[in-house]
């Protein structure tokens, strides 16, 4: 995990009510593609370690969330590993590098000094990485329930700031509306905008994320009847004009640190 933190910096410098998020909420999505018995290793260390740096750092105020995630079906040249962390403020941005070797140097310190040995020995394993981006969250909503499945709907819009305005004026107030009337087994929505990279090479510019309790409500959308869908013509002109998404993805969540900084191994 820490050798995500000083990328990030680089690519920088080159409940809950209905609600579009007026202050810069950013995220980090780390996609890794990992095989075998190193996954294994790797979700160990993640488990054992990186989850307890998770969680002091949720306590402190230095992240929102911490979450390990794995892909459920699509193609097997695609990552299968997505390590997606709240970071919350600008502030926390700014001071992610420092706050990463801080939370590692701290539950290390906790450790017992032959323990601590070992722990370094198994944490020097290759981050297979293939892919990181900044996003920064435009709308969120959520009801009560366990997020156990998220589906990604990465697109590539022509105006990030009309999508996030018409994400929450349209399609925000009807799944809220839905979520909370049981219409619909979903639990989570959000969308968000990359802040880093951009530019014309990059396949995809804008997620919007459902989370679910069970896999089959990814599968057939969670809707207890058929639904009347909102008039979605001006979101989809956004999306090349065909409202297609560039891929939608099906994620298992592994394990969690909340917004209390309470771990969950799902």
């Amino acid at each position: 995990m820490k050798k995500t933190v000083s990328l990030v910096i680089t690519m920088l410098i080159c409940i809950m009510s209905f609600a579009q998020v007026t202050q810069p909420y950013y995220l980090m999505h780390d996609y890794r593609k990992v095989d075998g018995k190193e996954l294994k290793v790797m979700l160990e260390n993640e488990e054992h370690f990186w989850s307890k740096v998770g969680q002091l750092l949720v306590k402190e105020g230095k992240l929102t969330t911490w979450n390990v995630l794995e892909r459920v079906g699509g193609l097997e040249s695609e990552p299968n590993i997505l390590f997606l962390i709240g970071i919350g403020s600008k502030q926390n941005m700014h001071d992610l590098n420092e706050t990463f070797d801080y939370g590692a140097k701290k539950v290390m310190a906790s450790m017992g000094k032959d323990e601590a040995i070992f722990v370094k020995r198994g944490l020097n394993i290759d981050d297979h990485r293939v892919g990181m981006a900044i996003l920064n969250m435009a709308n969120y909503e959520s009801v009560e329930g366990k997020r156990d499945y998220i589906k990604m709907n990465y697109s590539k819009v022509s105006d990030v700031a009309k999508m996030n305005q018409l994400q929450g004026k349209i399609w925000g107030s009807f799944i809220k509306k839905s979520m909370e009337s049981g219409a619909v087994n979903q639990k989570t929505w959000s969308s968000s905008n990359v802040v880093s990279p951009l530019g014309t090479g990059y396949d995809w510019n804008y997620v919007s994320a459902d989370g679910y309790t069970n896999y089959e409500d990814v599968l057939d959308g969670g809707w207890s009847a058929t639904p009347t869908i909102p008039d979605l013509s001006e979101i989809g002109k956004l999306i090349g004009g065909t409202g297609a998404f560039h891929k939608s993805v099906t994620w298992k969540v592994l394990m969690s640190v909340n917004n209390k900084g309470e771990y969950t191994k799902h």
